[in-house]
Order: C-alpha cells, then structure tokens, then sequence
C-alpha cells in the first residue's frame, strides 16, 4: 500500500504546491472512466475525491453567477453586472479542465504562479519562512529531520512534512492552509511563495520604512509615478524582505524629482540627446544647497504653483501645456546654453508632441534628432 501510494504521488506531483498536486490528482480522477478503480490503483479515498469534485463545481459556478462589488452597472441601470470573465463561458472551462491532450497535460510554468500568487493573497497570514538553525528546541524536536519553519502568526518551531510535494526543494517561503498538531505542529497544505509577493499581494501584513536616501528616489516612465525605496518587513516576527519601490509621498520632493527626470530626458526622450547643451546637469537640482540657484528655484517654483496645478507626472504636464502650451517654456530654457536658444523653440514642438504619446510607444519609436 506505501507504495502504491509512493507512485501515485509520484504522477499527480506538482514540486510547487500540495493543492496543486491535489488538483492534479482531482482532474485525473474526474477523467478516469472508472472512478473507483482509479481510487483503489492510487491509494485515494473515493468519498474524499467526490466531495471534492462536486465542491469544484459548485464554486465554478458561484463565480460564473456570482455579483460581483465594483462591477461596471448594467446598460439599463439595473445594477452590477454578473462576474466578468474574458476566457469563454463555464462550458469553455470545463472543456479546458477535462482537455488532457498536448499543452493541457499539466499547468505551464505562468499558470502556476498565478494559482500560487491567487492562494497567498487569501491566506496572508498563513505564510511560514524557513530555519536553518532555532535554539530552544526540544530534544525531540531536535532528532526531526522534517524542515523547520517559522510561520507568521505563532511562536513556535513548525515543521514541513517529508511527504509534502515542496519538501525537497524547502522554499524560503511558503503558505499553508493549517497546522497539523501530533508529535510537533506539521505544516499541511504548504505552496511556494516568492518574496516579492509578500508585498504585493500581502500589504496588509507589512511594515515599511521611511524612503531610503539611498537609492535615491526616481521617476518610472512607464506608470507615471515617482517612486521610492524603502525596507519592507513582514508579520509578527518583522522579516526583512528585499527593497521595495512605493509612490513617494512627499509632494514638494515628487516635483524635485519629476523635474530632474524631465531635464533628463526620462519623461519626453527628445530632452535626452540635448543635454550636451544645457547650461548644468539637471541632476544639481537634487542638490539640497541648490535651491539657491535661479534657473532651479524658478522651475521648482513654477512646476509646484502652475495654475493647472502641481506638476510632478507626465499626465499633469500634459494637462497645463493643453491649457498653455507655452507654460514653462522660459524656465526651461533657461537650462540651456545661450548658443541653444533659437533651436528651442523647435525642440519645445517636440516636446509637446511627445506628452501626448503613450509612454510604451517611445520604446518602438525611432529618437529625433536635436537641431544643430
């Protein structure tokens, strides 16, 4: 019988999770044209297995009927409407989850992180890190040879069956759905979790740092946002993950920054290749001292009190040049050698052409020339 059942976790094994692996072994016992056969050959228990599978559709069908909150409203105003889904209807999915033939054998490696990701988010609380070395253990514990680990929201040492499908790779991270008590806490139900998820999926449990100094913080082209660094940690036991970039909160400093990023070039391209002509490196205006400087204080000063408003995005600055095109353009220039001055009024065409565009389409785009 072990080992029966040592082959059968063998072929329904998924390395990343044990409810990925269960499910694999749900679809195979939904396809098997005798059901309790199936069970007897894999060492499953039939009942458990026909629970589940009338469990699946139950909840496929929830979410294909379900209302959902923050739906767009109905046409006729009659209230949200049903669930949105833009992969075919409840019969495509079905078709797909019984279509075992080519790709469809087993998840691909993107599917499975987003059933990982989609597990975390609902059990944030239930994550565990691995131990090498605990003090404190008990002589018993100490003689297991499962792996330790520290989960999230209890004291004690828990530990990661050797029967689990993520046992031998023992991720750093995981998810559990509970904790099995016999000799010691077992994690039951564990899925391999990615630091970076900890934060995206799991703000919740997270504690951040003020913005780091260093990195310095900085504009990203492609979300219009300027950004921070700051350390990120995680639960009750304070785990330090990797440095985290959020939406710098200081509006004063968001127009510093922005106002950098557009002399370099990094919000309208065209501004990059004229940067052998400006009159000083746009990076002085990150200066704390620098504020003394007239061509940094007048753009400062402009770019925080424009009439259409504070301008520390791409958006803001399309929406006053769509009210005066010509705002800014002295303070700009100025930034710029005297010997550039009669071509910048052709490199400002260009600059209010490029605010219109989509980010994503400078990547493609072919970079103009900077008059001679």
């Amino acid at each position: 019988m072990k080992e029966t059942v040592r082959v059968a976790r063998a072929k329904f094994l998924n390395p990343t999770s044990d409810a990925l692996t269960t499910a694999n072994a749900l679809r195979c016992f939904e396809l098997a044209t005798n059901p309790v056969a199936f069970c007897s050959e894999n060492g499953l228990h039939l009942k458990t297995m026909e629970e589940m599978s009338k469990l699946r559709k139950q909840l496929l069908h929830l979410v294909f009927n379900s209302k959902v909150s923050g739906c767009q409203m109905d046409p006729n105003g009659e209230g949200p409407q049903d669930f949105s889904w833009g992969h075919g209807t409840i019969e495509d999915v079905e078709a797909s989850w019984k279509d075992c033939s080519g790709n469809h054998k087993s998840l691909q490696l993107n599917e499975e992180e987003i059933l990982g990701q989609a597990i975390f988010a609902g059990w944030p609380d239930r994550v565990a890190r691995r131990i090498k070395r605990v003090s404190g253990l008990s002589q018993e514990d100490m003689k297991a040879t499962s792996v330790r680990y520290q989960a999230c929201m209890v004291t004690e040492t828990v530990f990661l069956h050797r029967r689990s499908a993520v046992s031998k790779s023992a991720p750093e991270f995981l998810v559990y759905s509970e904790l099995m008590h016999s000799k010691r806490p077992y994690i039951h139900g564990a899925t391999r979790v990615e630091a970076s998820w900890l934060v995206k999926y799991g703000q919740s449990m997270c504690q951040f740092s003020a913005p780091l100094s260093d990195p310095k913080p900085f504009y990203n082209r492609l979300i219009d946002e300027v950004l921070c660094w700051v350390k990120p940690t995680f639960g009750t036991h304070l785990w330090e993950l990797p440095l985290h970039s959020r939406p710098l909160e200081g509006k004063a400093e968001r127009v510093t920054v922005f106002a950098c990023a557009l002399l370099e070039g990094k919000v309208l391209p065209c501004l990059k290749p004229a940067r052998k002509f400006m009159a000083a490196p746009p990076g002085t205006i990150l200066r704390p001292e620098a504020s003394g400087i007239k061509r940094v204080g007048n753009l400062l000063s402009r770019m925080k009190s424009s009439r259409a408003g504070r301008i520390d995005s791409r958006v803001a600055l399309k929406k006053v040049w769509e009210t005066n095109p010509k705002e800014l353009f002295g303070e700009i220039m100025d930034w710029f050698q005297e010997g550039f001055h009669e071509q910048f009024e052709s490199l400002w065409e260009q600059m209010l052409s490029e605010v219109r565009m989509d980010p994503r389409d400078f990547v493609s785009k072919k970079k103009k020339k900077v008059p001679n």
